[in-house]
């Protein structure tokens, strides 16, 4: 169990960078797809990650993803895509290349 915190924080740097490997990608979603904890964590600092992004890009990403500027563009987006990692619909070739596969998903589709 000691490692434990670095399996979140692997889980949450999934959508928080792009250095990811894809030995901790797949480690990380079999961790929040068996662990509901784990995956409300993963988003919530994914979360306070996405949610520092700049009014411009915040409003970049709301029209990529579908949503009102209104609304809550990083909470969306990250369970959108933890959500999408969980349940296998973003693989980490997606994830990693920002495929067609990871758009849909982050898009509600």
């Amino acid at each position: 169990m000691r490692s434990l915190p670095l399996i979140v924080l692997a889980a949450a740097s999934i959508v928080l960078s792009g250095c990811v490997t894809e030995a901790s990608y797949v480690r990380a979603q079999e961790v929040v797809r068996g662990s509901p904890a784990m995956k409300r964590e993963g988003i919530e600092r994914c979360y306070q990650g996405t949610n520092r992004a700049s009014p411009a890009r915040k409003a970049e990403m709301a029209k990529i993803m579908n949503v009102s500027p209104r609304s809550n563009v990083a909470r969306i987006y990250c369970t959108r895509a933890f959500n999408g990692i969980a349940n296998g619909r973003i693989s980490y070739d997606d994830f990693r290349t920002r495929s067609p596969a990871f758009i849909r998903v982050i898009q509600g589709r």
